[in-house]
């Protein structure tokens, strides 16, 4: 209940909660099927990722007294981006932010599972580089869920459910047995086929595996350092 900017991480990781829980929520109450719903679950969960990893930077900086670049641990947080110290406004990307802190976690591992009353395991999992990875190549500036089109216009192609498809791809000759279609079919006035888009299942899948997957594990990370290493401050 106290004010966001009087929480030991100045209160990314509150909100970094809150978009994750509002994720949650908005994809089991979700009603409708114009397959682009995935478009602002997964923003939610994208932005909850980049909010996490903002408040666990700021938490081990402040609870080990590591200097933000020449600057105190006190000093408005940033973040070392190719040798170069960057104010936290001025980064999005999931991929610099998670070097990071995962840098931190890493070079500081004994001393911070020494702070812990419960000794937890800080061994940073390969999934979830992996997971950080796809993000990157995914959403590098945080805009690939939140708009339409950005500056690279084959990344609007890839936001929809649904691809341009070819008569011999939407209908192959051997098609494993219970698979359905979902396309929409645009033929010409003498009922012959002109192009079709068919239902991606797959590619959304995956983006939203790897997003789920990661802010569930940066989550997991965040309530662990709000308990052992802030006192839940």
């Amino acid at each position: 209940m106290m004010p966001l900017d009087e929480h030991y991480d100045y209160g990314f990781g509150a909100t970094g909660e809150a978009f994750f829980r509002a994720a949650h929520l908005l994809k089991e109450h979700q009603q409708s099927h114009a397959f682009f719903e995935h478009l602002p679950e997964n923003y939610l969960l994208r932005h909850a990722i980049e909010l996490f990893l903002k408040s666990g930077i700021v938490i081990i900086h402040r609870k080990l007294k590591i200097p933000f670049s020449d600057k105190s641990h006190n000093s408005p947080p940033m973040v070392l981006v190719d040798e170069k110290w960057m104010p936290f406004h001025k980064v999005h990307s999931v991929a610099d932010l998670y070097a990071h802190w995962k840098f931190i976690i890493e070079r500081n591992a004994d001393t911070l599972k020494m702070l812990c009353e419960f000794k937890p395991d800080w061994t940073v999992e390969s999934d979830l580089d992996a997971s950080i990875d796809f993000i990157e190549i995914t959403d590098p500036n945080s805009t690939y869920y939140r708009y339409p089109i950005n500056r690279n216009p084959d990344e609007a192609k890839k936001k929809s459910a649904f691809k341009r498809t070819s008569q011999e791809d939407l209908l192959p000759r051997e098609m494993p047995e219970g698979k359905k279609v979902r396309a929409f079919i645009v033929e010409n006035e003498s009922r012959e086929f002109v192009r079709a888009y068919s239902l991606d299942e797959d590619s959304q899948k995956q983006a939203t595996d790897a997003l789920v997957f990661a802010a569930e594990a940066l989550f997991n990370y965040h309530a662990m350092m709000r308990i052992e290493l802030t006192e839940g401050w």
